[in-house]
């Protein structure tokens, strides 16, 4: 129930803040205002904390492990001082950044200090708009308050971000401890989110926290060892994980399973269904970013919504190399279920480029190789 609520609060939030908006506006409130708001909720979001992150996140102990801008087809791949780094078609509001926290000297304190600073710069800025300010900068203001009320529901439960950091690390002296990183568990992830397989394993050293497990996990997803991916993916979640993205490579294993033919697939499709329900109820979302959830529509028997839903996350320069290939496999089994095996191996071939070492690539192409019965959706009587 809370996961549901959590995923449905933006838009509650959202459909409340916009009827709001609109009666105030009806009542008198100065149109120039309103678009303030408008824009200072959108500067609330994402841009002004990923201005931030990137400011500050190595006072706080954190290194990047992957960056992206944009959505659709990628402009532009490569690294920018070892961190991969992601530039697409269509523009979005923000970055999208996933960093790790390392044991750096007093990684408490550090991470509480610059939390407070963001907070409290945000809020100060807020105020000062909306109570010194007239018009527009009003309404800027108003807006900035707005999200850091939306930001304090959303992530104050949630480690490891500026609000949880604020409200519940200094009650937790330990709560730091199953989310700090290894410089070679970070060198790992990176070199994994390149899809740069071989030298990811080679760069793992001794596993201790959660995140290291995670990656441990993804490594043996790629490489095919799936018993040793589902059992480093319960001792990262032991650890403390991230529990939506453990979520995530538990469901990409078992769809591998099916791929390789060591899971029938209606086994499969049975498994995958009440591991995606944690993401939510609402399918079309969960089509336009779970790679799991294209395989999901392909077991029940819907190839041609899988195809839909995994050729957008095949080019969503969003996602790494290594998910963009996982999607790019997606695609190939959803091309194969639909009785199209020419595009099946191209995009194969493209999944190759972005991550040659994907062992899940070959289950495939010897997929194409065997005589497929094409599988239509089901008949409403």
């Amino acid at each position: 129930m809370i996961n549901r609520l959590r995923f449905a609060l933006p838009w509650i939030f959202l459909l409340a803040g916009t009827t709001a908006l609109i009666a105030v506006v009806d009542r008198g409130l100065p149109p120039w205002t309103a678009l303030g708001f408008v824009l200072g909720t959108l500067l609330g979001q994402e841009p002004l904390s990923d201005l931030w992150c990137l400011l500050t996140h190595r006072l706080c102990g954190a290194r990047l492990l992957f960056v992206s801008y944009g959505r659709g087809r990628k402009l532009w791949q490569g690294t920018v001082a070892g961190v991969p780094v992601c530039l697409g078609l269509r523009p979005t509001t923000g970055l999208r950044i996933s960093w790790g926290l390392m044991p750096v000297r007093a990684p408490r304190i550090r991470l509480w200090v610059c939390s407070v600073a963001w907070l409290a710069g945000h809020c100060g800025l807020g105020v000062r708009l909306a109570v010194s300010c007239t018009g527009a900068a009003r309404g800027v203001g108003l807006g900035l308050l707005s999200t850091l009320v939306l930001l304090l529901l959303l992530q104050g439960a949630s480690p490891v971000n500026s609000a949880w950091a604020v409200l519940v690390l200094p009650f937790r002296p330990r709560g730091l401890e199953h989310h700090l990183w290894s410089p070679r568990g970070i060198t790992a992830e990176r070199l994994l989110h390149r899809g740069l397989v071989p030298q990811a394993r080679a760069a793992l050293g001794r596993l201790s926290t959660g995140e290291e497990y995670l990656t441990a996990a993804g490594v043996a997803l790629a490489e095919g060892r799936h018993d040793d991916a589902d059992r480093l993916v319960a001792k990262a979640s032991a650890h403390g994980c991230s529990a939506l993205q453990a979520h995530v490579v538990s469901a990409v294993v078992t769809v591998c399973r099916s791929d390789s033919g060591e899971l029938p697939r209606s086994r499969a499709g049975a498994l995958l269904a009440p591991a995606l329900d944690v993401f939510g109820d609402d399918d079309r979302a969960k089509l336009r970013s779970l790679v799991p959830a294209a395989d999901l529509a392909r077991f029940n028997g819907d190839p041609e919504t899988a195809v839909r839903a995994a050729r957008r996350l095949a080019v969503d320069a969003s996602l790494s190399p290594f998910w963009r290939a996982q999607a790019g496999c997606s695609l190939a089994a959803a091309l194969i279920a639909a009785g199209r095996p020419e595009q099946a191996g191209r995009a194969l071939d493209r999944a190759r480029r972005e991550c040659p070492g994907l062992t899940r690539i070959t289950a495939l192409e010897h997929a194409l190789e065997r005589p497929v019965e094409v599988r239509r959706p089901a008949e409403v009587p």
